[in-house]
């Protein structure tokens, strides 16, 4: 009996492997967001904890030098927030062309899985026709040979 062929075989499968080597892109970015949203979070903290213990220093008198101190330690921390909020910016920026890049992605395997789904209906219905008329053939000989 007769198997149906795709065609575009390869393409279908070349456009399943770029799909998972996407996936796998956007996983990557996914943690690279999450690891630059945790560097920051660690900045923010640094930076409470210290505002917290210059407040606690100023309560009890501080010295003019360890004032300036801290308040360079606290614009130094600024900047990086700065700098770092950057990074998180640009890592979403890149998770999100990434998960556009999915998309399209699976938009191209879907429209090549269609095209092989409508081929295999149609070869389906081809191997039908073909079984029926061999039935047809095979009943019409019977018929003609009870007759005889």
């Amino acid at each position: 009996m007769a198997r149906f062929k795709f065609a575009l075989e390869a393409l279908l499968n070349h456009r399943l492997h770029q799909e998972e080597i996407i996936q796998k892109e956007l996983a990557v970015c996914a943690c690279g967001v999450r690891d630059e949203k945790m560097i920051l979070a660690r900045i923010q903290q640094d930076k409470e904890k210290a505002v917290a213990e210059i407040h606690q220093k100023q309560l009890r008198g501080i010295a003019i030098s360890e004032h300036i101190l801290y308040a360079n330690f606290l614009e130094g921390l600024a900047r990086n927030m700065v700098v770092q909020q950057e990074k998180v910016k640009e890592s979403e920026k890149k998770f999100a062309q990434k998960r556009d890049d999915l998309i399209d992605a699976v938009k191209k395997r879907k429209t090549i899985e269609n095209l092989r789904e409508k081929g295999l209906a149609v070869f389906s219905r081809k191997m039908l026709k073909l079984d029926q008329d061999f039935l047809d053939e095979v009943g019409i000989c019977r018929f003609h040979k009870g007759t005889s």
